[in-house]
Formats: C-alpha cells, sequence, structure tokens
C-alpha cells in the first residue's frame, strides 16, 4: 500500500485510511439501498409498483386527499347552464417523518489486526452486510408489525420520545372508528368521519364480535375461506380508484389461501418470482406473506388468528425525504474514541391517502385443512 507522507508521520495512514473507507462506504450506498429493499416481499413490492416517493423535508408529510364529490359534474346539454359552484371535499393527512439511524464503527485495534488495504476493505464489507440486514429488518418490522400497546399497533418511539414508521395495524385496526390509541390517524378522526374508515372482514368464529364490521363470514374449509378472501378484495374494491394491488398475511393464511386454489389457477406475480419471492394472486391483487403481520384480531405478535392486509398502493404509499434515503456519512473518529464511526441514515414515513381503499380480514382459523 502507498503510504502519503514520510515513514514518521502515523496520521497520514489514518487519514488514508478515513478517505478509503469513507469512498468505499459511499460507493456502496446504492447498493446498501437496493439490497434493503430487494430483500424484504413487502419493501420490494412497495418499489416495483412506485409506491414510494420522494419528498424534499417539510415539517410533515402532507398528503392530500378527497373526501367528497364535485357536485358540479351533472348531465349537460347543448344550453344548459353550467354548476359553478365552488367545491369543498378537499382535505390534507399529515404525518410526522420517522428517522432510522444505525452506525459502523471501526477501532484502531480492528484496523491493526486488518492492516492492509485489501484485508480492512473485507472488514468494512462484513460491517456493511451486518448493518445492510439489520436496517432491512428494522424498517419491515416497524412498517408491518410495530409496536404493539394495549393490544393496538402503534409506532416504535425513540428515546426522546419521537415517533416513529406507521404499522400497518396503524392504519387498518380491529376497532377502525373506536380504537381507543388510533382512532386519529393522519390528523384525522376515523370516529367522527365515517369516510376515513378502512374495511373490515371477520372470518373466524368470532362473528359480530367486532363493532363496525364491514361483513362476517365464518370460514373452517377452503371453499369458505375462498370466498371470504374474495369479498374481501370485493368490499376493498368498491368506489372509484380500483382494487387492491396487494395483500400481506401471516405464513399459516397465505399458506391456506395458496391451498384453497386449484393448481390450474395457481397464478403468480413474475417479477416478484424474479425477485425470489413466492406469490400468488387473489383476483388482481399479489399474495405475499411476512413473518412480522401480527394477530390484529387479539391484539398479539403471537398468531392465535390469521390476519391479511389488503392493500391498494395508489392510496398507501411511503414517502422517503430525498436527501435521507439510506444514505452514508464520512467515518470520523471521536476525540474520546480510538475507534471510526460512519453513519446511516433513512427518514421518512408510511402514509394513506384513502382509508376506505384498504382493509384488513381478521379472525382468520389457523387450523383449516380441507
Amino acid at each position: 500500500m502507498a503510504t502519503i507522507g514520510d515513514s514518521n508521520s502515523p496520521s497520514t495512514n489514518t487519514v488514508y485510511y478515513d478517505a478509503l473507507l469513507s469512498t468505499t462506504l459511499n460507493a456502496y450506498r446504492k447498493t446498501l439501498y437496493d439490497n434493503i429493499f430487494k430483500d424484504s416481499a413487502f419493501l420490494a413490492f412497495l418499489r416495483m409498483s412506485d409506491a414510494i416517493r420522494k419528498q424534499d423535508g417539510g415539517e410533515r408529510i402532507q398528503v392530500p386527499l378527497m373526501y367528497a364529490d364535485n357536485s358540479t359534474v351533472k348531465t349537460h346539454g347543448g344550453y344548459s347552464t353550467l354548476d359553478t359552484t365552488p367545491q369543498e371535499g378537499i382535505t390534507s393527512a399529515f404525518y410526522e417523518w420517522a428517522e432510522v439511524a444505525g452506525t459502523i464503527s471501526i477501532s484502531r485495534k480492528e484496523e491493526r489486526q486488518n492492516s492492509g488495504e485489501g484485508r480492512l476493505l473485507n472488514l468494512l464489507e462484513a460491517k456493511i452486510k451486518q448493518a445492510e440486514m439489520t436496517m432491512r429488518e428494522k424498517l419491515n418490522n416497524d412498517l408491518v408489525l410495530g409496536t404493539i400497546s394495549s393490544s393496538t399497533f402503534v409506532q416504535d418511539t425513540a428515546e426522546d420520545g419521537s415517533y416513529g414508521l406507521n404499522p400497518l395495524g396503524y392504519f387498518l385496526r380491529k376497532e377502525k372508528a373506536t380504537d381507543p390509541t388510533t382512532t386519529s390517524v393522519g390528523n384525522i378522526s376515523g370516529s367522527s368521519y365515517s369516510w376515513w374508515r378502512h374495511r373490515v372482514g371477520v372470518l373466524g368464529s368470532n362473528a359480530g364480535s367486532v363493532s363496525n364490521e364491514d361483513f362476517s363470514l365464518s370460514s373452517d374449509s377452503y371453499g369458505d375461506f375462498n370466498v371470504a378472501m374474495r369479498r374481501m378484495y370485493n368490499y376493498c374494491a368498491r368506489g372509484t380508484g380500483g382494487a387492491p394491488d396487494l395483500v400481506v398475511a401471516d405464513q399459516v393464511t397465505f399458506e391456506t389461501y395458496e391451498n384453497s386454489l386449484q393448481t390450474a389457477v395457481r397464478y403468480m406475480n413474475t417479477k416478484m418470482a424474479d425477485l425470489g419471492f413466492d406469490t400468488i394472486k387473489l383476483r388482481g391483487a399479489t399474495c405475499i406473506w411476512d413473518e412480522k403481520v401480527p394477530d390484529v384480531y387479539s391484539g398479539s405478535s403471537t398468531m392465535t388468528y390469521g390476519t391479511a392486509f389488503f392493500l391498494n398502493t395508489k392510496f398507501y404509499e411511503l414517502f422517503i425525504d430525498s436527501q435521507t434515503d439510506v444514505i452514508t456519512t464520512p467515518f470520523v473518529e471521536p476525540e474520546n474514541q480510538t475507534a471510526k464511526t460512519a453513519k446511516i441514515l433513512f427518514m421518512g414515513n408510511a402514509g394513506v391517502s384513502n382509508m376506505r381503499k384498504h382493509g384488513v380480514a381478521i379472525d382468520i382459523s389457523q387450523s383449516i385443512v380441507a
């Protein structure tokens, strides 16, 4: 390795290594981002379906939404007078920015143990992969499961009390109008405004136990379960804006739906298959499973009853700050440590612009076998 400066200046090697590590980490940044968003089925689908939107900062994430039709749209004749009544029905949902951060550190001892450019870069690569896998797990966990509080699903919290990413159960709750923890979603109260409520289907033996459910259908056979899943899909497809394009279920629910289909009609999403994910189709929606999907009916991460989230990614998006989309910072050595540290930073949050186009199927039996 070439040495900068004379042999009596050990700090020049430190400067060289700092620049080498920082440059290498920065060059790997796109691969780091790609790997994080392609190795989770949920994140990969969001990226593939253009449900990730970059935004240049702002105090909060503002998402415009429509809650009423334009009453001036009517049948018109050649000399009819057009209605010019000013229209309301447009408002905004607001979501707070959430931050996720990690660090990659290399101590002087590690640096000396791996002296030589090649060995040092191998050490850096291992640490990058470790951070990459942990960041992916954190983003996926927070967006799918979140934190459980009083049997409801809320954001993780930082040491200073800041809220983390909005999980699926924050939007799609068991009690869509009376949930005491998350009645207000996006700064809009679902208990006050019926147009800001998602769809809920109870698919098991606890029919009638949930207030404001859209339908109940006890499903203890493949045939009944298949009908119930399609009914949930149709409820979410009501009105303008199309049908769900993604169903995220727990593993057993995914397997139950797969087993309920005839072999001849088990279609898959070929793009997701190319990424290595097993998928099946529910009409126009891609079905995937994620181990972090919780039991929404029981309010637990332990699966007593299955859950399937129905999403329309036209109206569910992951907003990311354009300057903090899994970025890396240069390696810096603090005054009080013999180690160099670089940061990995992410800032964003999930947001919904039309609650009626999404739904959650709950109370799904985990023992349907025929």
